[in-house]
């Protein structure tokens, strides 16, 4: 599954959002962390989710935007 992802500064820290699942985000002092975050948020959600879709490895986050 592939994520589009927003990166953004907020004042010391980093906001990644997922296009694909609005009220997910991640946040964190370095891109990277922000990232992994935002995955840990994403699987979270899909295996909450009462649909049949699943937390996936193939999770795959591609950045469109950085600010």
């Amino acid at each position: 599954m592939r994520c589009h992802v927003t990166l953004a500064r907020a004042g010391d820290e980093w906001v990644a959002r997922c296009a694909e699942f609005a009220e997910c985000t991640g946040r964190g002092v370095s891109r990277e962390v922000a990232l992994s975050q935002l995955r840990e948020s994403v699987r979270f959600w899909l295996e909450a989710c009462p649909c049949d879709t699943t937390a996936n490895d193939g999770l795959q986050f591609e950045v469109e935007r950085e600010r």
